[in-house]
């Protein structure tokens, strides 16, 4: 048994129908996943979440990016990711996030590195074909202003919130760029020796 087995995250179970075909396929899953303090902050976790991340939290990352084939960022999480990583040790989870495609939402970036591409055009539409096409996971890491544009066009499936045993005090707060209260049901929760839980939330129905 691997790393990569210990977390057996479900990849996408959602259908749609070819208009042109007829038949039913499965739509790959939009998966985020973002850290956040007892006060519901989630900015700057390298200030408060490092003590957390343990073997378990490994496992639970590496197993999450193990079932992705592609990663959807915002700028600022683009920014803060693509400095740091490419000069980490290496490891799986390490070599997987510098070389799995990553799809960026900006209206200022015109280059990038690390294996990233901006997102042309509209991107409810780049994400929404993006979620048709044959492949994994998709995985976002971080809250902010593109999950009011993709909350609003339904198209995250699950958020998975490490809530973390930490008062971090001050900062940016979940969901705090969303307009209109979402509805979640709780589908999962994870519990980790150090006290973090992980709370896997879909989008209610009905």
């Amino acid at each position: 048994m691997t790393p990569f087995d210990l977390v057996a995250w479900p990849k996408a179970t959602n259908t749609w129908t070819n208009r042109t075909t007829g038949k039913a396929r499965t739509m790959r899953k939009l998966v985020e996943s973002t850290h956040v303090s007892l006060g519901g902050e989630i900015g700057s976790p390298q200030d408060w979440a490092v003590p957390y991340l343990d073997d378990e939290h490994s496992r639970y990352a590496t197993g999450l990016l193990a079932g992705a084939d592609a990663l959807l960022l915002g700028r600022r999480t683009y920014e803060g990711l693509s400095a740091a990583y490419p000069a980490m040790t290496s490891n799986p989870f390490v070599d997987r996030m510098n070389s799995i495609p990553k799809y960026v939402a900006s209206r200022t970036l015109t280059k990038t590195t690390w294996n990233a591409s901006v997102i042309p055009g509209d991107v409810a539409d780049f994400v929404a074909d993006l979620k048709r096409q044959p492949g994994g996971t998709i995985v976002k890491y971080g809250n902010g202003p593109l999950d009011q544009v993709l909350m609003a066009n339904n198209l995250i499936d699950e958020f998975h919130l490490l809530l973390t045993p930490v008062a971090a005090g001050s900062g940016q707060h979940l969901f705090e760029d969303i307009h209109d209260a979402p509805q979640l049901s709780l589908a999962d929760v994870r519990r980790f020796a150090s006290g973090v839980l992980v709370l896997v939330y879909t989008p209610k129905t009905g």
